[in-house]
């Protein structure tokens, strides 16, 4: 494990599960969001409804769920 990793580690636990669990939804948040502004720029103008469609279709292939 590298001093990085390891100075990580430390960072981490030194959190309280409050602090953790808040940082894990802030990913998940941007990685929804990112997921979104990629399928914006691939569809120019397209509306709020089909952009929750194909978000939905794109996290349920990232995940391998049925949809």
């Amino acid at each position: 494990m590298t001093k990085a990793e390891m100075k990580q580690i430390e960072m981490l636990r030194a959190k309280t599960p409050k602090q953790r669990f808040q940082m894990m939804a802030d990913m998940i948040n941007a990685q929804f969001e990112a997921v979104r502004a990629s399928i914006k720029y691939q569809n120019p103008g397209i509306t709020q409804k089909e952009l929750g469609r194909l978000f939905k279709e794109r996290m349920c292939k990232i995940y391998s769920l049925k949809h």
